[in-house]
């Protein structure tokens, strides 16, 4: 019903902020930060806060099919929900996206990164365009990702109904779900020559699928005490890049501008 081409679905997720991958140009060589959006930048996952919005027994109805039918289901049922039985709008589901809670630091560190030329800023993340959009735009931050914004695309429907979209359809990545593999969103960025290093942030094991694309000269940082972290030891040996450990922006920031301004490295 909603067939829809990669590079449509890429387009519309861009244009929701207004820029591509053509919008910096800066010359030489640059580096990549990308960052997840869900417990990376926002200290909740945004589609569990938006599920807070139906009755519990219904919302733990929802939640207890994700291990089944996955995220993208699950956050389209409760769209549909919201809107079909309880009449609540896309203004209130973007106002309940806005009052999270960014990780502490997080925007400092951000806004830090975004100040430094040499530095390109994108998000990768398994939410969706409106979600991101709506927090962003709260925090005056949508400017700062130069380097564009890869997550399922959303609209908001004549009637008001939120529509979440996959960014692709995929069965080659069992790290992923078919509706997005962040690893082929890093590879395609990592091949396209814009950038020497890359620096991935992250916290979830889909995102241990994208810093396996990475390279012996760039970065993972993954958030201590979250999924990810407790994959380390098995997986760890897995990736090429070195890697570091963070609980919140503050120390992420503390631990990440040596690597950045240090000459040996960069």
């Amino acid at each position: 019903m909603f067939a829809i081409s990669r590079s449509l679905r890429l387009s519309r997720c861009l244009s929701a902020f207004g820029r591509g991958l053509s919008a910096s140009s800066s010359p030489g060589p640059r580096t990549l930060v990308a960052i997840d959006f869900d417990r990376t930048i926002v200290e909740q996952d945004s589609y569990l806060a938006v599920s807070q919005l139906l009755p519990t027994s219904q919302r733990k109805e929802l939640q207890d099919q994700i291990p089944k039918c996955g995220w993208l289901s699950f956050i389209s049922r409760v769209l549909q929900r919201l809107h079909g039985e309880h009449k609540v709008n896309s203004a209130s589901v973007g106002k309940r996206v806005r009052s999270l809670t960014a990780v502490p630091g997080m925007l400092r560190v951000v806004r830090r990164l975004a100040r430094m030329p040499e530095l390109e800023l994108c998000i990768v993340s398994d939410a969706n365009s409106f979600f991101i959009g709506e927090w962003l735009e709260a925090y005056a931050i949508e400017c700062l990702f130069a380097g564009g914004v890869f997550t399922n695309p959303a609209c908001v429907q004549a009637s008001g109904e939120v529509l979440v979209l996959p960014y692709q359809e995929q069965t080659d990545c069992d790290l992923c779900p078919s509706n997005m593999c962040k690893g082929s969103v890093m590879e395609e960025l990592t091949c396209s020559g814009r950038y020497e290093r890359v620096i991935y942030v992250g916290d979830s094991c889909n995102d241990l699928c994208a810093m396996k694309r990475l390279r012996q000269m760039d970065v993972a940082c993954v958030r201590r005490g979250f999924e990810l972290h407790g994959k380390m030891t098995a997986h760890g040996q897995e990736l090429a890049c070195s890697v570091l450990t963070w609980r919140d922006g503050h120390e992420l920031e503390e631990l990440l501008m040596p690597k950045i301004v240090a000459s040996s490295l960069w």
